[in-house]
Parts: C-alpha cells; sequence; structure tokens
C-alpha cells in the first residue's frame, strides 16, 4: 500500500520517538557502588548472583572458605556469597534502575483515526487520521529523572545497610557459636568430674568410709551436671542452626570446625565523639533519609508543573468523500479550573516536612545507639578483662593449691573436685564474656555505620590464662574436636 505524500508528516515523528525510546535497561549498573561501600565497610565483597555461569565461581570460593577452620570474617564474607535473602535484596537494584530508564523516556505519542462510509453520493470513503504529541511533557523529564535518581540513590544506600546487617549479624551468630561450643566443653569436663565423684563415693560408702547422704549428694551433682550438659548441647545447637541460616548453608552437612576461641583486643575503641561524627559521616540509613527528602521535593516540584503533562499537540489528516485531503495542527490541555492541585501540593508540602523531621529523629536515634552501644562495650571488655586477669587466675591458684593439699592428704578428693568445678564454671563465665564483647563491638559498628579506622590486634592465645591438667585423667579432645560444632 503507498502511502500518501501528505501522510508521511505523521509517520516521520513517530518513527523519530521509537528511536529515542530504544533505552536498554542494565540491572546492575550501580551494583558495583554496593560492592565498594561494603569492601570499604565490612572488609566483604559482595556478589550478585543472577544464574550465570560466574556463579559456580562463587560456589567455589565457598567450598575454599569451609575447607580450613572458620574464622568470623570467614563467615561474613560465605554470608554475603550464599545468604538468599540477600541476593533477594539485590533485586531493589534492579527495580530501581529500570525505574530510572523509565522516567528518561517521553510519553508514547498518541494517534487516532476514523472511516466513514457516506450512505449517499458521492460515495468515496471519508477518513480521518491524526498524531498526538505530549509536547511539554519532554520538559518533565529532567524533574523526572532527577526523582528517579534520588530513589535509585536511596534505594542503594538501603541495601548496602542490608547488607552491613547481615555482617553484623553473622558475627553475632558466630560468636554465640564460638560461646557454646566453649560451653558444651566446659560442661562436659564438668560431667566427668561429676561421674569422677560419683563413682569414688560409691566406693567409698561400699567401704563404710562415706554415708548415704554423701553418696545421695553426689548422685543429685552428677544429674545437675548432666542435665547443665544437655541444655549446653541444645543451645549449641540452636546457635549452630543460626549460623547456618545467615551464611545459606541450611542445605550443606555440617562439615566445617570453627578457628580459634576469641579473646581481647589490646587496642580499645574510638572515644564516644569520635563515632559520633563518624556515624554522620557514614551511616547509610542517614544519607538514605537525606535522600528521601531530595526526592520528595523534586516530587514537589513535578507535582507544581502538573500541568505540562496535560498538553497534547498533533496534527491531522482527512480525506473528505469528494477526495480532496486536509491537513492542519490541533492542540488539546485541560483547564484548571475547578481543580489546580491544591491538596497534592499540600500533602506533598506535608510529606517534605515528614521527612525532615524523620531525618533529624534518625540523627538523634543514632546518637542515643553509639552511646548505649559503646557503654555496653565498656562494659563487657571490662568484665571479660577481669575474668581474664583476676577471677581465673585466682580459680587457678585454688585449684593448684587445693591439688597440693590433696597430695598431702590435707583435704579430701572432693574439695579437690569442687576446686576444679569451680574453675571450670569461670572458665565458661570467661568464654560468655567475650562473646558479649564481641556480639556488643559488632552492634556498635552497625551503629556507626561502617569498621573502627584502627582494627583491634587479636591477642595470642599464649597470653590467655591456661586450665592446670585436670585432677584425675580423661581423655582430651583433639584441637579439631575442641571447636567442631556438634
Amino acid at each position: 500500500m503507498r502511502i500518501p505524500a501528505r501522510l508521511l508528516g505523521l509517520v516521520c515523528p513517530i518513527a523519530l520517538l521509537a528511536l529515542t525510546g530504544c533505552v536498554t535497561v542494565s540491572p546492575d549498573k550501580r551494583f558495583p557502588d554496593v560492592q565498594s561501600d561494603v569492601l570499604a565497610r565490612a572488609n566483604a565483597r559482595a556478589v550478585w548472583r543472577q544464574g550465570g555461569p560466574e556463579d559456580r565461581a562463587v560456589d567455589d570460593a565457598i567450598a575454599a572458605l569451609l575447607a580450613r577452620p572458620l574464622s568470623p570474617e570467614d563467615a561474613v564474607q560465605i554470608a554475603l556469597f550464599g545468604n538468599s535473602g540477600l541476593q533477594a535484596t539485590f533485586e531493589d537494584l534492579g527495580i530501581a534502575q529500570a525505574e530510572v530508564v523509565t522516567a528518561g523516556q517521553l510519553r508514547n505519542p498518541d494517534i487516532a483515526g476514523f472511516f466513514r462510509f457516506p450512505s449517499s453520493p458521492p460515495s468515496g470513503l471519508n477518513w480521518n487520521i491524526g498524531v498526538d504529541v505530549w509536547l511539554l511533557d519532554a520538559f518533565l523529564v529532567p524533574i523526572r529523572q532527577k526523582l528517579a535518581d534520588a530513589s535509585e540513590d536511596q534505594t542503594l544506600r538501603l541495601v548496602t545497610q542490608q547488607v552491613l546487617r547481615l555482617a553484623a549479624d553473622t558475627r553475632t551468630a558466630y560468636f554465640a557459636l564460638q560461646a557454646d561450643t566453649a560451653a558444651v566443653q566446659a560442661r562436659e569436663e564438668l560431667a566427668e568430674v561429676a561421674r569422677l565423684a560419683l563413682d569414688l563415693s560409691r566406693t567409698q560408702t561400699e567401704a563404710g568410709n562415706a554415708d548415704d547422704l554423701t553418696l545421695a549428694s553426689e548422685q543429685a551433682a552428677f544429674q545437675q551436671a548432666q542435665l547443665a550438659l544437655l541444655q549446653a548441647r541444645s543451645s549449641q545447637r540452636v546457635s549452630l542452626e543460626r549460623l547456618r541460616g545467615v551464611m545459606g548453608l541450611t542445605d550443606r552437612p555440617v562439615s566445617w570446625s570453627l578457628a580459634a576461641e576469641a579473646s581481647l583486643p589490646t587496642a580499645g575503641e574510638p572515644d564516644e565523639e569520635s563515632l559520633i561524627s563518624l556515624a554522620l559521616e557514614s551511616r547509610l540509613d542517614l544519607k538514605a533519609a537525606a535522600a528521601e527528602v531530595q526526592r520528595q521535593e523534586y516530587a514537589l516540584e513535578l507535582t507544581k508543573k502538573w500541568w505540562l503533562s496535560t498538553v497534547q499537540v498533533g496534527v491531522e489528516t482527512e480525506k473528505g468523500s469528494d477526495g480532496q485531503y486536509t491537513t492542519g495542527p490541533h492542540f488539546s490541555a485541560e483547564l484548571p479550573i475547578f481543580n489546580q492541585r491544591q491538596g497534592e501540593i499540600a500533602r506533598q508540602e506535608a510529606v517534605i516536612r515528614q521527612a525532615r523531621h524523620r531525618e533529624a529523629s534518625l540523627q538523634g536515634q543514632a546518637r542515643t545507639d553509639i552511646r548505649s552501644a559503646l557503654n555496653r562495650v565498656a562494659t563487657a571488655r571490662e568484665i571479660a578483662r577481669m575474668y581474664r586477669d583476676d577471677i581465673l587466675p585466682l580459680r587457678q591458684r585454688v585449684l593448684a593449691a587445693t591439688q597440693g593439699r590433696y597430695n598431702s592428704m590435707f583435704v579430701g578428693v572432693f574439695e579437690l573436685l569442687r576446686a576444679r568445678s569451680e574453675l571450670t564454671d569461670a572458665q565458661t563465665a570467661f568464654a560468655r564474656a567475650l562473646q558479649e564483647y564481641w556480639t556488643a563491638r559488632a552492634d556498635l559498628e552497625f551503629v556507626v555505620g561502617t569498621r573502627f579506622p584502627d582494627a583491634p590486634i587479636p591477642e595470642s592465645a599464649a597470653t590467655a590464662p591456661q586450665a592446670p591438667p585436670a585432677p584425675f585423667p580423661t581423655t582430651a579432645p583433639s584441637p579439631h574436636q575442641q571447636h567442631q560444632p556438634r
């Protein structure tokens, strides 16, 4: 079918608009920003798994990390590789990028036409074809683009915040499992001590050197030790499942072990004012709140220019029944007589004020969170230090002295067993204190928004107080078994 020359004026603008609308959407365009931010704040690499061949390399990296004793940093890295919830969060970036592309596109033109068949001569076909373009919509594209860009920036910060939250949760789960594993080991030692005491009590009772009350007391102590061991193992299993969950390893068997036990760092934490200043500069939720204010301001600007989106201009070509062509322009626009968008503008202004108040509230909450977290860290550090420097050495001295008196036959075996149990209890409490410290420190780093400038230097394991040999021969666990989650 040959197109009349008069119709070329309609076809050409449509073709031009079609060419300008060919834009490719890149869902992961801003993901490198997330990766660099996470690397700087959490010292880990984020990977967006989209079902490509590179996923195999990620699985190999997870396997390599699990092949060695698992450190807190390794656990965080595995979580960033394998957590499905985090991968779902990354898709928010793709959604935001798609909205940016949409915001930069012009509205499609409208085409309309009609055909008429006269019932009396002349009997020629009467038709009309017109194309309408939202001409002034082009003036709204920059504003829509700014609005979409602000939304994308906000999404970028919120996604990165979720990554950091997962990193903090992973560290917390790791330290909990580490402490529970140490508690199980301690309870196993106490259960063994209680068993030895019960066996000795039975022997002495049968020999007539102890009464039934002493035997009943040791039986009760043995049952209580077994109960405590059962509870410790249950808590360890819960902690293990939590760690597996955040790392995304629920479908894998537990064939990995934990690294060496934690210790207090030699360096302390920055002071309160330094942390608050760092948080105000670094916290991504504060930046997201500021971006929200900016986004709402762009939205208000777009609302005030609503009338630009109602203006249409076009051209029509008409063929009458007499065979004559007529061509001419036309336009249409909404008349703002009854509704001038006063309600929408007032609502948007209220939303802006609300966003500003929320930003200020969030800044105040950040200060409160830091002070509370810093107090928790300082308290946990002092408790752990007291166990390490004071309580444990004293319990070791008591056990050593009791052992010497037992060897000299000044005290009985029950006093020796009691001293050993008290030391084990102190060691368990020390492990819990270390867990509380590192958990509080992870929470503090999260509320600050980044890891501290000076990373803590772990003390050598040789500096930590070591338990003296058990008063009775026992089978010591292997180094691998010592830190193996059950």
